[in-house]
């Protein structure tokens, strides 16, 4: 076009001047126009079609506000589940209709299976677990120091815990059939205020009750397990209960009560539990000796130190440290216990007392009932490497080895076995073979129909106030070697004994307690 617009402008028609300059002039406006027309149009149809792009699109995806709702809902805190098998099943109980009598719903129990064949121990190596480990898990084989020096130490008796370490350390099925069966009659013959025994010129409820309910703890069991819960329940319900008394019988009541009381609160973390431990454990600090050992009737009189009596104190102890005891002077408690026993181990001196004033470490004879109580309480203190044990380990291994039989029994054979199996566990190796196929065989073949064991020799211990309260002793006695293989398992890590204990208190009181939670729940407090 401007090619156009310049051939009209060099035109020679005789136009005037004037004239030819105001066509020139009007035609380039024109032609300006005519340029500029093209490109401002399409701007334009441009511009309006994103707009109307724009507005159809956000159109179709923004509600307006006034659509709306909002809607507030309560937060529900979801539990994890836990592992398959790692613990019993929670029952539904039914409240009770007695206050002594609670009643249980009715549920099918796994069993202990007999038809398979039993297991046999492959390993040859010390029993040990882990402080990292969950109750369904066992960790490789170590040489361990102690069982209470780890949070870990009842790892095992959840129903992994126990299939797992049983089948490691050779617990064979009809042997675990065999602690079910006296569990069922522990069951049967508990009294209905949740006692077991009777009291008598020798004052039986209170240690039957507590070597009963040790033995249910023992095997797992808590206050919320399928077929023994209320079983569990009502004998932690009379325990705490039960008034204290330091005098009758001695005071062994009193010891193995503590200790049943502690490993209950460790195991289940009610509250109620925790105030009748401490109070308990008072007494036990209380009444200590100044050199670490203890008297009748927590006599303070150095003159006498009955290591008999002593070994349930100890055992107490331990629990109660293992269950974040934290009572003034309960640590000094265990470190003078230790180093007692360590002066007795020094001088192949675990004897049943000095009573015959014989200065402490310098002479008497060491008693094949004694050198069990020792070793164990050593084993569990943190000292199972003490060089003064090797030899009572020996002793055990030969000497109550050639007694371990029911048809020529030592006079004290059950009180002997309990302790010599826990030290021969802790020992391990090719001292716990021989002797696990033993005794298993004889309690196996010596177990009565209904479930309970009488006293190798005759059918009652002597002082007990009925043969029934002897059989529940005796059974309690068997039972819990029954359940060695995952009763105690021992820390792997030695480390600082003072920061593992206080590692162990720390995780107890920060535990929240499930088991107090759900029983109130269910209105099974165990309080009336």
């Amino acid at each position: 076009m401007s090619e156009q617009c310049n051939d009209i402008v060099g035109n020679d028609e005789g136009i005037l001047e004037d004239d030819l300059s105001a066509i020139q002039e009007e035609y380039r406006r024109k032609c300006l126009v005519e340029s500029l027309l093209g490109p401002v149009i399409s701007t334009i149809f441009h511009v309006v079609m994103i707009v109307v792009l724009a507005i159809v699109i956000t159109d179709e995806f923004i509600d307006p506000v006034a659509d709306l709702e909002v809607v507030m809902e309560d937060f529900v805190e979801l539990a994890l589940e836990e592992p398959p098998v790692e613990e019993p099943e929670v029952l539904e109980f039914e409240k009770p209709t007695d206050a002594t009598t609670p009643v249980l719903t009715t549920v099918a129990v796994e069993d202990v299976q007999t038809d398979d064949a039993d297991q046999e121990d492959t390993n040859d190596e010390v029993p040990s677990t882990d402080d990292s480990l969950s109750d369904n898990a066992i960790s490789d084989i170590v040489v361990s120091p102690s069982s209470f020096t780890s949070p870990s130490v009842y790892g095992g008796r959840s129903a992994a815990g126990r299939a797992s370490s049983g089948k490691k350390f050779g617990a064979k099925k009809s042997g675990q059939a065999n602690l079910m069966k006296a569990l069922r009659w522990l069951k049967r013959v508990q009294n209905p205020d949740g006692s077991w025994g009777e009291n008598g010129k020798w004052k039986a409820k209170p240690a039957m009750t507590g070597l009963a309910l040790l033995t249910f703890l023992a095997h797992g069991e808590t206050p919320l397990a399928k077929e023994f819960g209320a079983t569990v329940k009502s004998a932690m319900r009379w325990l705490v209960k039960d008034p204290i008394d330091t005098k009758s019988s001695h005071a062994y009541h009193h010891a193995i009560k503590t200790y049943a009381i502690a490993e209950a609160y460790g195991r289940t973390g009610i509250s109620m539990l925790e105030d009748k431990m401490n109070k308990c454990v008072r007494i036990l600090i209380k009444g200590q000796q100044a050199g670490g050992s203890y008297d009748y009737n927590y006599s303070r009189d150095e003159r006498r130190q009955d290591l008999s009596f002593a070994g349930w104190n100890f055992q107490a102890l331990k629990a109660a440290n293992a269950a974040g005891c934290d009572e003034p002077g309960l640590q000094d408690a265990i470190d003078k216990a230790v180093g007692w026993l360590k002066k007795q181990s020094a001088n192949n001196t675990f004897q049943y007392s000095n009573s015959n004033n014989v200065p402490e470490g310098t002479g008497g004879k060491g008693k094949n009932t004694m050198r069990g109580v020792g070793t164990v309480c050593l084993q569990l203190f943190g000292e199972g490497d003490d060089p003064g044990i090797k030899d009572e380990l020996q002793a055990i291994a030969k000497k109550d080895y050639a007694e371990l039989s029911w048809e020529k029994p030592p006079k004290h054979s059950l009180y002997t076995w309990y302790y010599a199996t826990q030290a021969m566990f802790q020992a391990g190796g090719k001292l716990w073979r021989p002797w696990n196929k033993r005794f298993q065989k004889e309690l196996s073949d010596n177990q009565s129909e209904e479930g309970y064991w009488t006293w190798p020799g005759h059918g009652y211990l002597p002082g007990a106030a009925s043969s029934l309260t002897s059989r529940v002793y005796a059974t309690t006695l068997c039972a819990l070697q029954l359940t060695v293989y995952y009763r105690y398992l021992p820390s792997s890590k030695k480390g600082d004994a003072a920061k593992a204990y206080a590692k162990a208190q720390k995780a107890a009181k920060a535990k929240a307690s499930a088991t107090e939670k759900v029983m109130k729940e269910e209105g099974l407090d165990l309080v009336d």
